[in-house]
Parts: structure tokens; C-alpha cells; sequence
């Protein structure tokens, strides 16, 4: 894995022709390294043995994650607290910006770029190829294979920008968000799905995780398409909120 990993970081360096960079030394570290690369990269034309290496790569720590399975959840909607990159399922949604290219900040522990890092470059290359490089809605979805992810596709949605205020159109965004990500699986006949909630302000956590749980509820019980549906909650803080109003 190492030998994969040197080569990447070298292609990577080589390419974007970066000053002398001290590259760490110790295995962690240097796999951090080249995730930050890549996440701020461009999504530009990689040549085909570099895509193979770096599958093989994210293959092979696949193999040595530790996955959930969605068909373990008994209930037909569950609340889950963990990475959604680890969820065998038939789809994941993935919260995105406008450019839906994924979260270009190194390193950031995000939904969005934890999903691009761990599916691969390809995946990034996918998107621009189906936005042709504009601009998508808030709310507008797009379906993508899973790539290196445990999961069959990736279904991309447009995340409503929560900052100073919660008003009407913003919750309104915010059910939109999350039915037009369930219509779109629906519609391709995607039966199992996990939905991660939104990253808000403190103050809007409640109110927020309130709207969530009731959107996909009414959508699910008028809705019998979807066999489950997974709800994770990024961190136990949130998962918290969050049990509170699912229960």
C-alpha cells in the first residue's frame, strides 16, 4: 500500500509543480497528505493508471474498514451515528455546494469531502462531466455510481446555506433538500438509502433536526418505494438532538 501511496503523492506533487514540500514520513501522515492534495485539485483529466492505483489504494482500505450494513437495522427508518463512507447500501446522499464538485478545504471533515476522498477522483471528474462546470440550484440532484464506497451510487444534492438567518425559504430548502434527494432514488429504483443531516448553526439545530425527521417520515409513510432508510448523524452531539425528535 505504501509503494501506491509514494507513487500518488509524486504524481500529484509533480503535476500542480509545488515547491519542495517536506512529505511526511510516517504511513498516517503521509496518506493525509495526499488526501489534502487531492482535495484541492482541480477536477481535471488524470490518466488511467493513476485512477487504477488510486482504487486499488481505496480498495484495499476498504477491505480493512469496518462496515455497517443497512439491511442490520430492523426498523424500515433507522438513526445511526457514524461515516456514511462505511454504509453498505444502495445509495448515500451527499450534501454538496453549487459546484457539486465536492469540498475543496484539505482535510476537512465534512460529509462532502469524505465521501470524494474515499470514492476517488473519478468521482469528482463524474460531476463536473454531468454540471459541464455551472452552477447547480439548491435542492437539484444528481445520481453517480459509488465508485470506491461500499455503496452502489452517490446521490449529490445541493445543501441550503444556513448562516444568519432560518426563515421560511430556508426551511423550505431544507425539506426540498431531503425530498428531492428520496424522489431521486425512487426514481432509479434505489430501495435502500442513507441520509446524513445538515451541518447548521448551534441555534438552529433543533429546529432544524425537527424538520428533518418529520419531512422523511411523511415522505416514507406515503412512499413505499424505499425499503430503508438510514438517517446518520455526523457526530453523538448531534445524535443527541436528534433522538430526541425521532423518538
Amino acid at each position: 500500500m505504501e509503494q501506491i501511496l509514494n507513487e500518488l503523492i509524486k504524481f500529484y506533487l509533480d503535476e500542480a509543480s509545488y515547491p519542495i514540500i517536506d512529505i511526511p514520513t510516517n504511513y498516517v501522515n503521509k496518506r493525509d497528505f495526499l488526501r489534502g492534495l487531492l482535495n484541492v485539485r482541480d477536477a481535471k483529466t488524470v490518466p488511467a493508471q493513476i485512477i487504477e492505483k488510486e482504487d486499488e489504494l481505496l480498495q484495499l482500505e476498504l477491505k480493512e474498514k469496518k462496515l455497517t450494513d443497512i439491511n442490520s437495522f430492523e426498523d424500515r427508518i433507522s438513526l445511526w451515528q457514524g461515516d456514511i463512507t462505511s454504509v453498505i447500501c444502495d445509495a448515500v446522499v451527499n450534501p454538496t455546494d453549487t459546484t457539486m464538485i465536492g469540498c475543496k478545504k484539505p482535510n476537512h471533515n465534512c460529509v462532502s469531502n469524505k465521501i470524494h476522498s474515499y470514492a476517488g477522483v473519478a468521482l469528482r471528474l463524474k460531476c463536473k462531466e454531468i454540471t459541464k462546470g455551472q452552477n447547480i440550484e439548491v435542492s437539484k440532484v444528481i445520481l453517480t455510481d459509488g465508485y470506491n464506497l461500499p455503496c452502489k451510487y452517490i446521490i449529490h444534492t445541493v445543501k441550503p446555506e444556513i448562516e444568519d438567518e432560518l426563515d421560511d425559504n430556508k426551511k423550505e430548502e431544507i425539506r426540498r433538500f431531503y425530498i428531492n434527494s428520496l424522489e431521486l432514488a425512487k426514481k432509479n429504483n434505489i430501495k435502500t438509502v442513507c441520509i446524513p443531516n445538515l451541518s447548521v448553526p448551534s441555534k438552529y439545530k433543533e429546529e432544524v433536526a425537527d424538520i428533518f425527521i418529520k419531512t422523511v417520515r411523511e415522505y416514507m409513510n406515503n412512499n413505499n418505494e424505499i425499503d430503508k432508510l438510514l438517517i446518520d448523524i455526523y457526530t453523538l452531539d448531534d445524535y443527541d438532538i436528534y433522538k430526541k425528535y425521532f423518538e
